[in-house]
């Protein structure tokens, strides 16, 4: 696919109701083409709730973060440079598929009446 233009949309959230009008129209759009109907990266948070994947911030559960060495530099949890090109493609503390929630649609005949 040759892409020939792009979309960029900046909201003012001083003005924010909550009704959502920006995520429907977003998820619409990134979501148009088929094979896109459902993909991860182009999820829009368009529900209340803990977001995705779940316990995201938690950096025990996904070994991130840094922690000091005992000569007082510091180096990422998941170890030096080397160990994580090794890992670059099959990185064992990546969430699965079951920490995102399900797959979300708004009920459009709703929204409109």
């Amino acid at each position: 696919m040759k892409i020939r233009a792009q979309i960029g949309m900046v909201l003012n959230l001083d003005k924010c109701i909550g009704c959502h009008t920006c995520s429907v129209t977003c998820k619409n759009v990134w979501t148009s083409r088929p094979g896109m109907e459902y993909a991860w990266f182009n999820n829009v948070e368009t529900k209340p709730g803990i977001g995705y994947p779940k316990e995201w911030e938690n950096q025990d559960k996904w070994n991130g973060g840094w922690h000091r060495l005992a000569n007082g530099k510091i180096e990422p949890r998941q170890g030096a440079k080397w160990k994580l090109l090794m890992r670059i493609f099959a990185n064992p503390n990546l969430p699965q598929i079951d920490d995102y929630y399900e797959p979300f649609t708004f009920d459009y005949a709703h929204l409109q009446s």
